[in-house]
């Protein structure tokens, strides 16, 4: 009853802020803006995963656009929305031009950093994977609003000079487990060495976790990267100060308690590496923050990477879910 009566008030929240978005409610409602924590932000960027735009099902598009509405506020500078796949529920056209239409008429992101997830590819209604590829390449290059244009579904770029990776699904016959053929790892690893000298943070986005970290064998025994994760996790491993931001698996932004009592964490450090899991933006989550809407703001600092519990849709921060990573 409780989770019912607090999804019906964040809605309800949310739907004051589309038709009224304007500080003096923001105040009245205890409603804290967007804005870094701190000065000398190097980057600041939002991250959130699993969208699930369906134009069969309007609200979620709705759902999408309040959240974005979020960043349109923000009072410093958002140089990044980044999103973690499953852009779409079924990977169907109309969907997937939805999704980057919304992005594009109400956010105000100077860069994009965007991967395919398992719903984009594998699920895809009307067309091939390949095709289903194409079309997010096409509407990425059109709509970027940094201009930047890629080639793959998988790509590189560099925003404030910090390096992101972004990898996906390129085999022909998977479902739910992504197959990632040898010239994508190597592309993984060449992109990764190009910028390690410049002795700054390097993010990999890609939509399913390797085995075994932030819960993934717990919640779902087969959500995680199968037989790439060992090749991932090996390149990812010769680098410092890497972050590996994936979502999947639906798991809700969690802390100490989840950690004690089931022993994982939606942020963790193996190896060196860091590991975040994103929860789903759209559906209910579980093992932490049950309900839609939430995501992190991800602050770089010199001296550490403060990951900012956060929901968009009703503009509210959860401060007790911050994980801060110091860097090496």
């Amino acid at each position: 009853m409780w989770l019912v009566l607090k999804t019906v008030v964040s809605s309800l929240v949310a739907l004051m802020l589309t038709v009224f978005p304007n500080s003096e409610i923001l105040k009245a409602m205890d409603i804290l803006e967007l804005a870094t924590q701190r000065e000398n932000c190097l980057l600041n960027a939002s991250i959130v995963s699993d969208v699930h735009i369906d134009v069969d099902w309007p609200i979620g598009e709705w759902v999408w656009e309040n959240g974005l509405n979020d960043l349109e506020r923000s009072a410093d500078p958002i140089d990044a929305l980044i999103v973690s796949g499953d852009l779409t529920n079924y990977g169907d056209g109309p969907s997937m031009e939805s999704f980057y239409r919304i992005m594009d008429e109400n956010n105000n992101a100077a860069n994009w950093v965007i991967a395919m997830g398992n719903h984009d590819v594998g699920h895809v209604e009307d067309t091939t994977q390949e095709g289903a590829r194409q079309r997010f390449v096409d509407l990425y290059n059109e709509l970027n609003p940094a201009g930047e244009q890629i080639e793959k579904a998988y790509y590189k770029t560099d925003i404030n000079g910090y390096r992101f990776v972004v990898l996906v699904d390129d085999g022909d016959d998977t479902w739910d487990t992504p197959d990632m053929a040898p010239e994508q790892l190597q592309f993984l690893d060449d992109s990764l060495a190009e910028a390690a000298d410049r002795g700054l943070p390097m993010f990999v986005v890609c939509h399913v976790p390797v085995e075994g970290v932030n819960g993934q064998d717990k919640i779902w025994e087969d959500g995680g990267l199968d037989d790439n994760s060992d090749a991932v996790q090996a390149i990812l491993e010769k680098y410092e100060n890497v972050f590996f931001i994936s979502g999947h698996v639906h798991t809700g932004i969690n802390g100490p308690l989840v950690e004690n009592v089931f022993g994982f964490s939606c942020v963790e450090t193996i190896n060196g590496v860091n590991y975040i899991n994103l929860p789903t933006y759209m559906i209910i989550n579980r093992y932490g923050v049950p309900w839609g809407g939430m995501g992190f703001q991800m602050e770089v600092y010199e001296d550490e990477v403060l990951f900012r519990a956060r929901n968009f849709g009703s503009s509210k921060w959860y401060p007790v879910y911050d994980h801060s990573v110091p860097l090496v």
